[in-house]
């Protein structure tokens, strides 16, 4: 069990390192806007929950506002985000010897949402992201074979209270080695989300 958690990325060099490069320009991406505040402080907090193939999700997330900006996006209703996610995927197979793991992420998100409203209104977002798994295998049966995996995401939602402060929405996850070694199982669930500014 211990070497399973302590193994790394199973894959080739060029294909790691092209994924490496990728996850390299997302996070240079999402330091320039922090850099330019002074800051590194988050602008919200959100608390997910999702289910899917016999496995549970619950999840703590950060997010960092204006990854981008971009007059033209804005113009359109467009917004972009980074989300830093730490999620533990409990499986619900009984007996199974691979019962949870941990799943860390960095997604950059672009949502869409009604120009110049003042009250309550939904939105609508997608994200492509990064996860590093702490276990490549959990119940009896699925298999990511690699702890370096990929995320799309895509969800709607709503936000309310005073400067839309709270939001909250439900989306579609889906977390797969993007075909870096077989077997790629992957993981689909359905989730739901509870985000809160707090700056």
């Amino acid at each position: 069990m211990k070497n399973r958690l302590l193994r790394g990325p199973s894959c080739s060099l060029r294909a790691c390192g092209r994924w490496l490069w990728v996850f390299a320009i997302v996070l240079a991406t999402a330091t320039a806007p922090a850099q330019a505040s002074d800051s590194l402080a988050p602008d919200a907090v959100a608390f997910t929950g999702g289910y899917g193939k016999s496995v549970a999700i619950y999840g703590l997330a950060l997010g960092w506002d204006a990854l981008c900006a971009c007059a033209d996006l804005k113009a359109h209703g467009f917004e972009t985000r980074l989300d830093a996610q730490v999620a533990y995927w409990h499986g619900h197979q009984r007996p199974t010897a691979n019962e949870s793991l941990w799943d860390t992420s960095l997604t950059p998100v672009l949502r869409w949402s009604p120009s110049d409203v003042a009250g309550a209104h939904w939105y609508i977002e997608a994200g492509i992201g990064a996860h590093i798994l702490s276990a490549t295998r959990i119940n009896n049966d699925r298999v990511f074979s690699t702890a370096l995996q990929f995320g799309e995401s895509a969800g709607t939602g709503v936000a309310f209270g005073e400067h839309q402060r709270y939001e909250l929405g439900v989306y579609v996850q889906h977390v797969s080695n993007a075909r870096l070694k077989e077997p790629n199982n992957g993981l689909t669930y359905l989730g739901a989300v509870l985000r809160v500014a707090i700056r």
